[in-house]
């Protein structure tokens, strides 16, 4: 690799691996006592708490935590959640079972730009794709979520096929492996094998389009705050509906 692109390379045969058997089960706890809007919930909460084990040829087990929390006005609603997902035992950082990634845009929206550019250099930034992966991740968003057209007693234009909604959105998250260091400071200079980890933020806005019930799509423009910040804005989409 020259600055990030590839230049050349050599091959060489070698042994496959050991094969090995691998099985898993889970146990979650899953509350919903929430009310769905027209792309997304609008009031009550919801919640699911997992645990997985690996078992076999991996000591692995994983834990999830995911709370979510709305709040009713009157022409609008607030929307809160916290993600915790994390990978543990002596097998978690082997790379048998990928790390999590944190760049997806339905966890934090705005770094697509480098999730998918393979650059350590972004539009003059240094940020590294290796901060967005780990054994351990950590999400927390918030939402003001405005019906805007639909029926009359949700939106704020009335309308019988055009159901949309508009947001305002705050990103946070932060990866990491057992034995980085954690800290807020932003700082680029370790590259990518940098054992120091800071949480990322985004902000920007969105419209959530409900197509027929049959589909949610997202457009959105984020601004990466640890990626060039106000600067660097980029456009992005979602298929899902609001979490």
């Amino acid at each position: 690799l020259l600055n990030g692109y590839y230049v050349g390379g050599k091959r060489e045969k070698l042994d496959a691996p050991k094969g090995g058997n691998y099985q898993q089960m889970s146990l979650a706890f899953v509350n919903d006592n929430s009310y769905f809007g027209m792309t997304a919930p609008m009031q009550g909460s919801r919640s699911r708490y997992q645990l997985e084990k690996y078992f076999g040829s991996l000591d692995i087990y994983t834990t999830l935590i995911d709370y979510r929390q709305y709040f009713k006005f009157r022409s609008l609603s607030l929307a809160f959640r916290f993600y915790n997902y994390s990978m543990h035992g002596k097998d978690s950082e082997s790379g048998i079972i990928p790390p999590f990634y944190l760049g997806y845009p339905w966890l934090i929206r705005g770094y697509e730009n480098i999730s998918f550019s393979g650059n350590d250099a972004v539009r003059a930034e240094t940020f590294n794709v290796s901060r967005l992966s780990g054994s351990r991740i950590i999400v927390a968003n918030a939402e003001v979520r405005v019906p805007f057209t639909g029926p009359e007693r949700l939106a704020l234009i009335r309308s019988k096929w055009l159901l949309t909604d508009l947001n305002l959105f705050m990103d946070s998250g932060l990866a990491w492996n057992h034995g980085n260091k954690l800290g807020f400071k932003k700082d680029l200079t370790g590259g990518a094998d940098s054992e120091y980890r800071f949480p990322l933020f985004s902000t920007g806005a969105s419209v959530r389009i409900n197509l027929f019930g049959y589909l949610v799509l997202e457009p959105y423009y984020a601004f990466p705050l640890q990626n060039g910040g106000f600067r660097n804005g980029t456009f992005g989409l979602n298929f899902v509906p609001g979490w």
